[in-house]
This record gives structure tokens, C-alpha cells and sequence, in this order.
């Protein structure tokens, strides 16, 4: 008996050591409608409430380092701070000329120079890891993972390409599908979703998963766990070889890859993993979460950029009715096309892929059917602007050439694609 009073007094003990080890720390958005608690332990873990309600389980996140060292995991805390902000920020390009950031900020500094921030906005929760280390490191993977109080329904938009299971096939795509919804549970456990994607928690909320602020980092992709109400994450590698090819051999194809997904030699904040919460559906798409979150921009003169809209060859495959001539990737055609945005205002004609010449990766090969000089000036006497298709490699491997030449030639700017 004595033996089993100990043992249960040992028992005790070691729970209420474990508890007080946890730390927990409460942040609300402005309105106090949202709510984040984040709990510092064994592991690092934060959950999501919607008016008291519980929409986001406890989910860990952490980032696992080259040196071994996994930031998340029995991370001793050094500090916090907080801070509100109520502000209006520049968007000289967006649907308004500034935008309101108004959130409550959290910050939590631990040793071994990394912080972990997380801001709570009336429209959702976000975090990001930040690195305060000078030495160069490389980050070997980041756990992101959404744990869901019960079998919500999803809507989600799968990767069409590669073949189930196999991932690395899958990182090669064009970001394109329609969107699938399911509950968590029917979900393809094989095959990667993309961002954004939207949980539905019941009761008129939804949950929209998104990044921001991405920059010399792969892009996030979600798959869903097997037996699990979960989405975690998942990271294309760091490419180690690479060759020309792709489509048309615009792009450059990975061929082997590092085994670690990002390269780190100076201080810096990682990407912002984004929970936009509403309680009705136009909000969603009336959110500036994105934009807020992204890093200001560097750019000091802005005055170049005209932003407008524009006539797309590609949308109505060249073709034209009602015409004297044969339609295609010509002048004729790409004349009635500038005639078209003279007449209704619209500021830009975009020639797609097909006045380079194909299969060359080189954009001073203009294909024989196309006077590319005359149809920019023909443009310029209707005050329209030409834009030109290119693919990324043809681009990247001659850009300031590339960019000088058109310029002086008249051209407004370039629609790069296939990256």
C-alpha cells in the first residue's frame, strides 16, 4: 500500500511539473472576437477561437535545422512583448489607394536567437518564425500543421499533375485545378492541395489557409493525414541540379534536389502562415490579410507603373469573327485586337506565347508573321500599350537586354510565365 501512495504521489508530482513547465499566452484581435492560445511546452502549439468557440485545435508548428537544433520543440522562452497597432498603410496599386492595419501583436523571443510572432487581426490569426542568427544555417523542413476539433468539410484544390504518394512528382505543376469539397476525412491523403484552401467550421465560419510574405522559400502545400481531422504541411526541397526544358524548354526542370528546403546567411523573417476567419462568405474575398502581411515594398519611384486592364489573345484563341483576313498570330489580327481596347477603354493588348519563335528559349527571335515595331507603334497612335508573353528562362537569362531592347522599342512591359 505504502508503494502504491508513493507511486501515485510520484504521479502527481510529475504531472503538476509538467503543467507548470507549460506556459500559455492569450492573444486577442481588436474587436475580441478572435482569440489564439499559444502554449510554450514540450512542444510549441497554438488553437483558434471564434466568439468562444474552438474552430482550430491545438497545432504544432516548428522548423527543424540543419545543425539538428528544432526550434518548436522544448523551446526555453527568453521574453515576450506585445503590441497594438491601428495604422493605414500605402496600396497604390490595390482596390483602395491605403488600407487599414489594425491587429494586436504577440511576440515571443526565445534562446538560441529565434522569435516566434503571431498577430491576431479581426479577420484572422497569423504567425510567422523569425531568426536573429548572423551565422549562415539551412532549414531542413518546418512543420505547419492544422488540427481540426472534429470532421469539418473542405474545399481544396488537389495538384493534377505527378502520381499519388510520389510528391517530389507533384511539385512540378502549374498551380491550376478547380476546387474539390469534401469533409477532412475523404480527402486524397496522396495527393497535394495547394493555397488557398477553405475549411468550413460550421455555424456561417470559414477558415481560409493561405501564406504571405514568401520570399527565397518554397511554397507551402497541405496533404491530409491519415486518420486524422489534419492538413500539414508539406515543402518542395532545395534544388541541387537543374536543366533546360519544360514547356517549349522555357523552364528550368529539377533534377536532383538537397536535402534540406532553404538556405539561411543572415537575420530574417520567414513566411506568415495565414488564418483568415469569417462569418460570412463575401468577407473572404473582401479580406486584405494578404496584402497586409506581405513586406513593404522596396521600390522608392512607382511612377512607371500604370496599372490597366487588357485585351488577351490566348483567352479567345486568336480567333475573330467577321473578318477579311485569316486570323492567327499575326498583324492583322493583333490590329483588330488594338482596335478592340481603343474603342472600350481597356489600356493594354497582350501578344501570348507564339510571336517568339518556338522551341529557342530567345525573345529577339520574333517569329516571320508578326512586325512586332509596327504593331507598337500602330498601338501607340490608339494609346495602347503592348505587353509581351514570355517564359521564364527565355527572361531570366537576358533580362536586362531583354527589358532594354523593348523598351526603347516601345513596349509597355512583359506577362512572365512558366517558372
Amino acid at each position: 500500500m505504502k508503494k502504491l501512495k508513493i507511486l501515485l504521489f510520484l504521479c502527481v508530482v510529475a504531472c503538476t511539473l509538467t503543467v507548470q513547465a507549460q506556459k500559455q499566452f492569450t492573444l486577442n484581435s481588436p474587436d475580441g472576437k478572435l482569440q489564439t492560445t499559444i502554449t510554450v511546452g514540450d512542444k510549441l502549439t497554438y488553437e483558434i477561437c471564434c466568439n468562444g468557440r474552438q474552430i482550430l485545435a491545438p497545432s504544432p508548428i516548428s522548423m527543424t535545422l540543419n545543425n539538428g537544433e528544432v526550434w518548436g520543440e522544448k523551446a526555453k522562452l527568453s521574453g515576450t512583448s506585445g503590441k497594438k497597432v491601428d495604422q493605414m498603410i500605402p496600396s497604390p496599386f490595390y482596390r483602395a489607394s491605403e488600407l487599414r492595419d489594425h491587429y494586436n501583436e504577440l511576440t515571443l523571443r526565445f534562446k538560441k536567437d529565434w522569435n516566434v510572432e503571431f498577430r491576431a487581426y479581426n479577420d484572422g490569426i497569423a504567425y510567422r518564425f523569425v531568426s536573429r542568427s548572423k551565422k549562415p544555417f539551412n532549414v531542413v523542413d518546418e512543420t505547419v500543421d492544422y488540427r481540426f476539433p472534429s470532421d469539418m468539410v473542405a474545399s481544396v484544390p488537389y495538384v493534377k499533375t505527378g502520381k499519388d504518394g510520389d510528391y517530389d512528382s507533384q511539385y512540378f505543376n502549374s498551380f491550376e485545378n478547380t476546387y474539390t469539397t469534401d469533409p477532412l476525412s475523404k480527402l486524397n491523403k496522396k495527393r497535394l492541395m495547394f493555397l488557398p484552401l477553405v475549411v468550413d467550421a460550421g455555424e456561417g465560419v470559414k477558415i481560409c489557409i493561405t501564406e504571405s510574405d514568401l520570399e527565397n522559400y518554397p511554397g507551402l502545400y497541405l496533404s491530409a493525414a491519415e486518420g486524422d481531422n489534419r492538413l500539414t504541411g508539406r515543402f518542395a526541397p532545395y534544388p541541387k541540379k537543374m536543366v533546360q526544358g519544360g514547356h517549349n524548354r522555357l523552364q528550368m526542370l529539377v533534377k536532383e534536389h538537397e536535402a534540406y528546403i532553404a538556405k539561411v546567411d543572415k537575420p530574417r523573417n520567414f513566411p506568415w502562415r495565414m488564418s483568415i476567419v469569417t462569418t460570412s462568405d463575401k468577407d473572404l474575398a473582401a479580406s486584405n490579410l494578404s496584402y497586409l502581411l506581405a513586406a513593404p515594398s522596396r521600390l522608392t519611384d512607382l511612377s512607371w507603373i500604370k496599372p490597366g486592364k487588357v485585351a488577351w489573345d490566348w483567352w479567345n484563341d486568336w480567333n475573330l469573327d467577321g473578318v477579311d483576313f485569316v486570323t492567327g498570330v499575326n498583324n492583322p489580327t493583333y490590329k483588330a485586337y488594338i482596335d478592340f481596347a481603343s474603342a472600350n477603354g481597356i489600356e493594354y493588348v497582350i501578344l501570348d506565347e507564339g510571336w517568339a519563335v518556338n522551341l529557342q528559349a530567345d525573345l529577339m527571335q520574333v517569329v516571320k508573321e508578326i512586325n512586332l515595331k509596327e504593331l507598337v507603334d500602330y498601338a501607340a497612335t490608339k494609346n495602347v500599350g503592348i505587353i509581351l508573353w514570355a517564359g521564364y528562362y527565355a527572361f531570366e537569362r537576358d533580362m536586362e537586354n531583354v527589358c532594354r531592347y523593348y523598351a526603347d522599342m516601345g513596349v509597355k512591359g512583359f506577362k512572365v510565365d512558366f517558372m
